[in-house]
């Protein structure tokens, strides 16, 4: 087994153990879903008129990665058009990290194309579409981006499935948000400690427990690859693939304080809590990202 922090390849790819980690560890057991019997899925009523229409969305090239250029209001308006269209589909959030991967990855790089949404998670794809001279409206994080879903799914009366991360973790989200939001229908829960034999029973879980939105937590490129692989057996409308989200909602990790949020400086909070685990991911990792975007900038002014 390896140490927190150390890499294994697995049946998702090459991804870190440790509190986002989705290999089998020993001590994890499957988690039944809540309630036992499947939650039906209800009728949706129409909806108000939205304010934009997923098929005609404008996007935005960075790094070779097309970027929804939506607001956080116009991105739930959209993803709530898609759960009343004929699915399934996912979003996926971009960052720096993600988009260096992305450029070695064929097999990321196709999961994004799929994406009917990606919207900028972090503040340098926001700076480099500016440089580039195709300013995005805002930047759409993922961990906010899920707790506004969350309070939609209360509202609207969608049912949720929370899939990934540690038992504490995910179990604490839904400890959280069933108590935030009280009408919130949840489905079904489990950790991401899969392996391979695991992979048919999780997924006859999700899709017995009538989810209509999934949420899965395994880190990149992994919960990319599960959702592209796996969501359409799932018979949920929506996922999104959510990262670290149920580890620090849940109260299991610390998340940056406001104003580093705001400055685009969570990056660097998380470097400083963990410098030998992230120091390559976020110094190298800029790095390469800005020579993507400089390339990309200098193709441009060629045209």
């Amino acid at each position: 087994m390896p140490r927190k922090g150390e890499r294994e390849k697995g049946r998702w790819g090459d991804v870190e153990t440790g509190s986002r980690g989705n290999v089998k560890q020993p001590g994890f057991s499957p988690s039944l879903p809540l309630p036992v019997s499947p939650t039906p899925r209800l009728p949706h009523s129409p909806s108000p008129p939205l304010p934009i229409s997923p098929d005609a969305r404008p996007r935005v090239n960075v790094a070779g990665i097309d970027v929804d250029n939506l607001t956080e209001e116009e991105t739930i308006a959209a993803i709530a058009r898609l759960m009343e269209s004929d699915g399934p589909h996912y979003l996926c959030v971009i960052n720096a990290a993600k988009a260096v991967a992305a450029s070695r990855d064929a097999r990321l790089r196709e999961a994004l194309g799929q994406a009917a949404l990606v919207t900028a998670d972090g503040m340098s794809v926001v700076w480099a579409a500016r440089l580039l001279g195709k300013r995005l409206k805002e930047r759409v994080t993922g961990i906010d981006l899920f707790t506004q879903l969350l309070a939609q799914a209360a509202a609207r009366g969608w049912s949720v499935f929370f899939f990934g991360a540690r038992e504490e973790s995910v179990r604490g989200v839904v400890e959280r948000f069933t108590r935030e939001h009280p009408g919130l229908r949840v489905a079904g829960w489990r950790n991401g400690y899969v392996d391979q034999a695991e992979s048919n029973a999780v997924i006859e879980m999700i899709g017995g427990s009538g989810a209509e939105v999934l949420f899965v937590a395994m880190g990149s490129p992994a919960q990319e690859y599960w959702i592209a692989a796996n969501l359409q057996r799932t018979g949920a409308r929506f996922a999104m693939g959510v990262g670290g989200s149920f580890d620090h909602l849940s109260g299991h990790k610390r998340r940056a304080p406001r104003w580093m949020q705001r400055a685009g400086l969570e990056w660097l909070y998380r470097l400083l809590l963990e410098p030998r685990r992230l120091w390559r991911r976020y110094l190298v990792g800029n790095a390469q990202f800005i020579r993507l975007v400089i390339r990309q900038w200098r193709s441009t002014r060629q045209l």
